[in-house]
């Protein structure tokens, strides 16, 4: 699943507010499984995309 995590694509780059909890917990997992917070948000938010896509705006 690690393979699933690297940024494969054109990156930007972008700022965010974080709760501090959600923050430090980030940091905490990434320096224990050596993935960068940006992969592990990147693979995450993905993952929220693809279940939620009735946040997006409809097709026309």
């Amino acid at each position: 699943m690690k393979e699933d995590y690297p940024l494969k694509n054109e990156t930007i780059s972008m700022t965010l507010k974080l709760e501090k909890d959600v923050a430090d917990t980030l940091k905490k997992m990434s320096e224990y499984v050596k993935l960068s917070e940006s992969e592990m948000v990147n693979t995450a938010v993905k993952r929220f995309i693809a279940t939620h896509s009735d946040f997006l705006p409809p097709r026309r």
